[in-house]
């Protein structure tokens, strides 16, 4: 993230606190909304800080957020990204490494980190990776992506207008991965140590990366 996205970012945070919660809450369905398309972060947040002056304007004068937005909060969103540019595909892509890169590096330290103490206590130098891991890895990757998809989407959406085979579908999903950990124990693969601390690196590495150059 540049230095000028990051300041608007921090900016951005502490101004919404200025505003009562029911413009918070507005406010944050439509930021939430804006995070699951391909616009730039650093549009997202010169959008939100365009809302968020509008807000604190029309607070003031006691106008509601409708009032405001004078239309559905979604169809208003909708326009914004129609008018203004989106990432080309090739950017969304790293993008999108760039989320999973960590997603993936969270995922292998909680798997790993029993076995991690089991190797500093009794000096082992390998790791077992089974094929239950494996799986549950991706799994992992996926049921991350889908939900926070999901989430964004759905911003605007009540809950109870929610399609609940969706919501429970991701979960399901989840709780296979737990089956299929829990029952595929056979080791696969012994890994030495220091190869799934370099996998780490390389993967915090990719995130730190991208997450500085792109916007």
């Amino acid at each position: 993230m540049h230095k000028e996205t990051k300041a608007l970012l921090q900016e951005n945070n502490q101004r919404e606190t200025l505003l009562s919660p029911n413009f918070q809450s507005v406010l944050t369905d439509m930021v939430v909304y804006l995070r699951a398309s391909r616009l730039p972060f650093s549009l997202q947040e010169q959008v939100r800080r365009d809302i968020t002056d509008m807000f604190l304007a029309g607070q003031e004068k006691g106008a509601s957020p409708a009032e405001i937005i004078g239309m559905d909060f979604q169809e208003y969103c909708d326009r914004l990204l129609q008018e203004l540019p989106q990432n080309n595909r090739r950017t969304q892509t790293l993008c999108t490494i760039r989320d999973m890169s960590l997603v993936l590096c969270v995922g292998m330290a909680v798997l790993f980190l029993p076995e991690l103490i089991g190797v500093l206590l009794s000096h082992t130098p390998f790791l077992t990776l089974t094929l239950g891991k494996l799986i549950f890895l991706v799994i992992l990757i996926t049921f991350a992506y889908a939900l926070v998809e999901n989430i964004c989407k759905n911003a605007f959406t009540s809950t109870e207008k929610q399609n609940a085979l969706i919501k429970n579908m991701h979960f399901l999903w989840l709780f296979v991965g737990f089956i299929l950990l829990f029952f595929l124990k056979k080791p696969a693969w012994e890994i030495p140590f220091f190869i799934s601390l370099l996998v780490c690196a390389v993967l915090l590495l990719c995130y730190g990366l991208l997450n500085h150059f792109l916007d």
